[in-house]
C-alpha cells in the first residue's frame, strides 16, 4: 500500500482543499475543482464509487448528463483514492478503519 499524503490533485500535483458541499443546479455532492479543471467528488461511505463517478462526470459537463452519459472513456482521465476526511490524506484509512473514496475526473481537450 502507498504511503499516506496530503490531498493532491493527480493530474498537476497541486495541494488541494478538502471536499465541501456544493450544490450546483438540481445536484448536490460533496467535492471540489482544482486549477487545472480537474473535479474530485467525496463518497463518505466508500462503496458508491460508481454514483460518485457519475456525479463527477455530470458536474464536468456543466450539469450536463445528457452530455455526461454520451462521454467515451476516451473522453475523460480518472482516478480514485482512498481518503480519511478528517486528516485530509489519500492513501489511508481513517482511525476507525474506514475509508471513504474520493474520485478525479477530468475531461480531455
Amino acid at each position: 500500500m502507498a504511503r499516506p499524503k496530503h490531498l493532491q490533485c493527480p493530474y498537476c500535483d497541486n495541494f488541494l482543499r478538502a471536499p465541501v458541499d456544493i450544490s450546483f443546479k438540481v445536484m448536490e455532492l460533496t467535492g471540489g475543482i482544482c486549477t487545472c479543471g480537474a473535479i474530485y467528488v467525496f463518497d463518505r461511505t466508500g462503496r458508491n464509487l460508481g454514483g460518485i463517478f457519475m456525479d463527477a462526470l455530470e458536474f464536468a459537463c456543466k450539469g450536463d448528463i445528457d452530455k455526461s452519459l454520451s462521454l467515451s472513456p476516451e473522453d475523460y482521465d480518472s482516478v480514485d483514492y482512498d481518503y480519511d476526511i478528517h486528516t485530509n490524506m489519500i492513501g489511508r484509512t481513517s482511525k476507525t478503519g474506514k475509508a471513504g473514496k474520493l474520485v478525479f475526473v477530468r475531461l480531455k481537450k
